[in-house]
């Protein structure tokens, strides 16, 4: 079977610079999605999560955020030299991406039928009553009655908030859809409804999707592969099998799973990850993780790991390599 790849993210180096330091937020970071496919990005605060989906969206802060070196691939297209007006075509139709906190991604003195109908006007040559019919068929879509087009986000519950968001990323159908932690602020009932939203309206429009979370169970209830990033740099892929089912791991990957708490086994405390991500002003040299590693072995504290592979699951570690005889991709 022939795979499409949708994005494709090839060494991607960026910085935030300000007066007093820079901060390397990813550093030489490699990834693909292909057409229909649910990639997560799974890691910690501060990992460069949502600094790779902005920089997909070529949003990141002005005059703070630079892309160094690399090239991101939408399809057969390098946004990388795309202007300011070739994105704002591309953002809604090719690509589009649900915010953390919906209630800071909608504007409130608009109506939510207006801010879906914006985003369809932009895309496309409509007529004004079929843009209108366009909009109930979206808010249909998210679960949401089109009678309440007429009310302001502040109406609206964070559940509910958060469909119209989900709503405004797919008015379009999009090839790629980017969420930034979409459930975080939304309680678990209600989490369930729109990951299952989301589910479902994938599947219908056949969109990929890069879902940020730290939440495992989201990823392996939603995802087809999994990313694993630490200090701006993808440290384990694989499929869900690979990484929720495989016996090699990286010790970060041992270490998040070792956080979750376990209902078949009787414990006072979790077992966190030591110590801190480290200051992306001030990045150690060797493998990024050394500093937290109970089991680095000499040569990581001064040469970076490379890929290793074994079919579809890649680990960046010299210790799994040492041990397994893996070869570099």
């Amino acid at each position: 079977m022939t795979t499409e790849k949708i994005l494709d993210v090839k060494d991607l180096y960026v910085i935030y610079r300000t007066d007093e330091m820079v901060c390397h937020a990813l550093n030489g970071l490699s990834l693909y999605i292909d057409r229909g496919e649910t990639l997560g990005l799974v890691g910690e605060t501060g990992a460069g999560k949502t600094t790779l989906a902005l920089s997909i969206m070529k949003l990141l802060p002005e005059r703070i955020g630079f892309v160094e070196k690399g090239e991101i691939y939408l399809g057969d297209r390098n946004i990388m030299s795309c202007t300011s007006a070739d994105m704002r075509l591309l953002r809604g139709e090719t690509v589009s991406m649900i915010f953390q906190d919906p209630m800071s991604s909608l504007n409130p003195i608009l109506t939510i039928g207006d801010q879906i109908a914006e985003v369809v006007e932009l895309h496309s040559n409509l007529s004004k009553r079929e843009i209108d019919n366009r909009v109930d068929e979206i808010l249909g879509m998210v679960g949401l009655p089109a009678s309440r087009k007429s009310e302001f986000p502040h109406q609206f519950s964070g559940g509910m908030q958060q469909r119209v968001v989900i709503a405004m990323a797919l008015a379009c159908e999009p090839q790629l859809l980017l969420a930034d932690e979409p459930t975080t602020a939304l309680d678990v009932t209600i989490q369930a409804q729109v990951l299952q939203l989301m589910k479902g309206l994938k599947k219908k429009l056949n969109t990929a999707m890069l879902l940020i979370t730290h939440d495992l169970g989201v990823v392996a209830q939603m995802c087809d592969r999994v990313a694993i990033i630490y200090a701006g740099e993808i440290i384990e892929i694989g499929t869900v099998g690979d990484i929720f089912e495989g016996e090699n791991h990286h010790p970060y990957t041992v270490g998040l799973f070792g956080s979750i708490p376990n209902i078949k086994e009787d414990s006072d405390r979790l077992h966190p990850i030591d110590g801190m991500m480290p200051d992306p002003a001030n990045l150690p040299e060797g493998c990024k993780f050394h500093t937290r590693c109970t089991q680095c072995i000499k040569r990581c504290y001064t040469e970076a790991p490379r890929d290793y592979s074994l079919n579809s699951h890649t680990i960046k570690c010299h210790l799994m390599a040492s041990i397994h005889g893996w070869e570099t991709t």
